[in-house]
């Protein structure tokens, strides 16, 4: 597996579950999102058949979104010409921030109420 990013409603993505994205919150706005779409499932261990949504196709280059215990796990996010900045404004869309495997947080364009209270 290689390095990842999160959206997540913790201050850590490790403690996602304590403030989670729902599975419904999640498929309700990955649905209706512009810049996602379906494509596919992944068969997860932990939480069984997840669906598998694609942001962002330039020069080939996607980001590969889905489900897990209360955060959105993002693969593919450090290929070159990857917007991470894009990103973390959808991350915000979610109430939610981009954070990576090792704790960094990405910012986006515009602050929408992600912050913890």
């Amino acid at each position: 597996m290689g390095y990842e990013l999160h959206m997540t409603r913790a201050s850590d993505w490790l403690d996602s579950e304590e403030r989670p994205i729902s599975l419904r919150d999640w498929l309700e706005f990955a649905h209706n999102s512009a810049a996602l779409r379906q494509e596919g499932h992944l068969d997860l261990h932990s939480v069984g058949r997840q669906p598998v949504f694609i942001w962002g196709i330039l020069d080939s280059v996607a980001v590969g979104l889905h489900w897990c215990e209360g955060r959105v796990i993002l693969s593919g996010a450090h290929a070159p010409g990857v917007d991470l900045v894009g990103l973390a404004d959808l991350a915000a869309e979610l109430s939610a921030k981009l954070i990576g495997d090792e704790g960094e947080q990405y910012p986006g364009s515009v602050r929408r109420g992600n912050e913890e209270p």
